[in-house]
C-alpha cells in the first residue's frame, strides 16, 4: 500500500499537467464552447472564468507538487527547498504552457496567465 501512494504522489502532479496541456491544445473556439455556458451559470464575464480556472487548476498542480516533493524525503511537512521546487516546477511548466499556446489557433500566450498560475500554484502550496 506504501508503494501504492508513493506512485500516486508522481502520477497526480503528471494528470494534472496533461490536464492542462489538452485545455491549451484546445482551438479558441473549443475552448470557449466550455468556458462561456459556465461563465453564463455563474453570472460571470468569459475572462474572468478562464482566469479563475488558471488559478484554480494551478493551485491544483502546486499542492500536488508540493505533496510529491515532501514525500521524496518521507517528511510529514514540505521543507523551504520543497516549496521553492514546487514553486519552480508550476511556474517553468507555466511558461512553456503559454508557448504552446501561441501556436493554437484563436490562442495566444498571454504573461498575465503565467503571473496567475504563479499565484496559484503558491496559493496551493
Amino acid at each position: 500500500m506504501k508503494y501504492l501512494k508513493r506512485y500516486w504522489q508522481i502520477i497526480f502532479p503528471i494528470l494534472i499537467m496533461l490536464l492542462i496541456w489538452s485545455f491549451s491544445a484546445q482551438n479558441g473556439d473549443s475552448s470557449d464552447s466550455l468556458s462561456i455556458p459556465l461563465a453564463a451559470k455563474l453570472g460571470l464575464t468569459n475572462r474572468v472564468v478562464r482566469k479563475i480556472a488558471h488559478f484554480l487548476i494551478y493551485a491544483m498542480l502546486g499542492a500536488s507538487l508540493a505533496n510529491f516533493f515532501r514525500s521524496v524525503e518521507g517528511k510529514q511537512f514540505p521543507k523551504f527547498k520543497d516549496i521553492l521546487a514546487s514553486i519552480l516546477v508550476a511556474v517553468v511548466y507555466s511558461c512553456i504552457d503559454e508557448y504552446h499556446q501561441s501556436f493554437i489557433p484563436d490562442r495566444d500566450g498571454n504573461p498575465i496567465d503565467i503571473l496567475i498560475d504563479s499565484l496559484g500554484a503558491i496559493a496551493g502550496i
